[in-house]
């Protein structure tokens, strides 16, 4: 083994482009998230493409919104 193939394998980089990560980009800066946005993050598990790592983003947003964090809004 040499110091290509362990930096391959040892280093992955993933790029994740997708609505929930730029729903919790926009969030997060604002501070606010309104009810269609949280509709929006409650139905994505139901998408067969959804990845573990965006559910992890959604765990941060509950998270977040439960601890005041993240304020539910109206509309923005």
């Amino acid at each position: 083994m040499n110091d290509t193939d362990l930096q391959e394998d040892s280093y992955p980089v993933c790029f994740v482009s997708s609505r929930i990560t730029e729903l919790f980009t926009e969030v997060i800066r604002s501070r606010q998230i309104t009810f269609a946005q949280w509709y929006e993050l409650m139905t994505a598990p139901l998408d067969s493409s959804f990845s573990e790592y965006e559910g992890d983003l959604i765990t941060r947003l509950i998270y977040a919104v439960r601890h005041g964090l993240v304020k539910v809004v109206d509309e923005v």
